[in-house]
């Protein structure tokens, strides 16, 4: 109950917050030339590659589409999109998602956005020094200093699920910190913490340079986990449902064009671009399991997402009532994207996908 308490008060700072922002774009809805004017939030992460690419290929401006993009707190973003004030966000499924909307914020998911199906865009990463003075497995945490990024979220929950099943839980640790990537990843470097959760490419660079070692992929502790989602303001889905639907349009064409293996080379110099980190770099995790998988018709595991990972929320009462799917969910945008687009394959061979090692 502390926990929910907690996210209800963040959420509320929050709506004061965006509540005293700027408001839309004061041009209107459209572009000199006609475009869609679409607000996105979004971050320069491997797994958000598809809308680098829909980007950069042109494949939102296909759709009639002009994003403005900010690259902000998903979680404190939520309550912005409620007011109507970002149209598209992209926040992952933990009690943060849950808890906003039995707040009644008012946004829905509308696609997938992230997956674990033999992959994760992220890793569970024990700093080398801390290995080397025998902290080998999940087991050895009790006593230790962990980082996450939030109460309340995806790592709050993946850590407590690796912490099950070592019949420890997060008051075992000897400390808890939640800061954002960046600063988890310079809590490993200087010692301020013994393991941290990073995404990619994050964690890679610590990895190579010798400063932290792979203990647990992500996926490997929530398999077939449904990360992450495509979430839309009501107001945008009620007020411009053809808009909405010709953004999801371009996103799904740019996870297709990420996936096909064929355009590898492209697809690491775009992702390289967008996120400041060296080609070599992306080039060494695409393939592995630390490769970002979506699904290319945009479908979203509501069955895996209520019934076994949304439970178990409830059940440590990070969640107090895990909402109706149709509460946080609308697929009518993906609905009618994918009569445009077609549906293709989306079966996964997980022999195909090699596990992450660094030289």
């Amino acid at each position: 109950m502390r926990l929910k308490k907690t996210a209800s008060a963040l959420i509320a700072g929050a709506l004061l917050l965006a509540a005293s922002a700027c408001g839309g774009d004061d041009g209107g809805d459209e572009t000199a030339d006609g475009k869609a004017k679409v607000s996105v939030n979004t971050l320069p992460l491997v797994a958000l590659a598809p809308m680098f690419v829909a980007e950069d290929k042109g494949f939102f401006a296909e759709e009639d589409i002009e994003n403005s993009y900010t690259d902000a707190d998903i979680y404190a973003q939520l309550a912005l999109q409620s007011q109507g004030k970002l149209d598209v966000n992209i926040p992952g499924l933990g009690g943060a998602f849950y808890n906003a909307i039995n707040e009644n914020l008012k946004f829905k998911a509308v696609a997938d956005r992230n997956q674990y199906k033999c992959t994760s865009d992220s890793i569970f990463l024990v700093r080398t020094e801390a290995a080397d003075g025998g902290l080998d497995s999940i087991a050895d945490l009790k006593g230790k200093k962990v980082a996450i990024l939030a109460r309340g979220s995806s790592t709050e929950y993946w850590l407590s699920r690796a912490l099950a099943e070592e019949n420890l839980t997060i008051d075992d640790l000897g400390g808890l910190t939640t800061l954002g990537y960046p600063d988890i990843a310079n809590a490993l470097k200087t010692g301020a913490v013994d393991a941290g959760f990073l995404t990619q490419p994050i964690a890679y660079g610590l990895m190579a340079d010798g400063t932290a070692q792979r203990m647990l992929a992500t996926y490997e502790i929530v398999p077939d986990n449904q990360q992450g989602v495509i979430s839309m303001s009501e107001d945008f889905l009620d007020n411009r449902p053809e808009v909405a639907e010709r953004w999801i349009a371009g996103w799904l064409k740019g996870v297709r064009y990420y996936l096909d293996p064929a355009n590898r080379e492209e697809v690491v110099q775009i992702i390289a671009d967008n996120t400041q980190v060296p080609a070599e770099t992306v080039d060494a995790i695409y393939g592995t399991d630390q490769w970002p998988y979506m699904n290319p018709n945009g479908e979203v595991d509501t069955t895996r997402a209520t019934e076994d990972d949304g439970a178990w929320l409830v059940e440590n009462g990070i969640v107090e009532n895990l909402p109706e799917v149709g509460d946080w969910y609308d697929d009518t945008p993906l609905q009618a994207a994918l009569e445009e687009l077609g549906t293709v394959d989306a079966d996964r061979d997980c022999s195909q996908v090699e596990r992450l090692e660094v030289p």
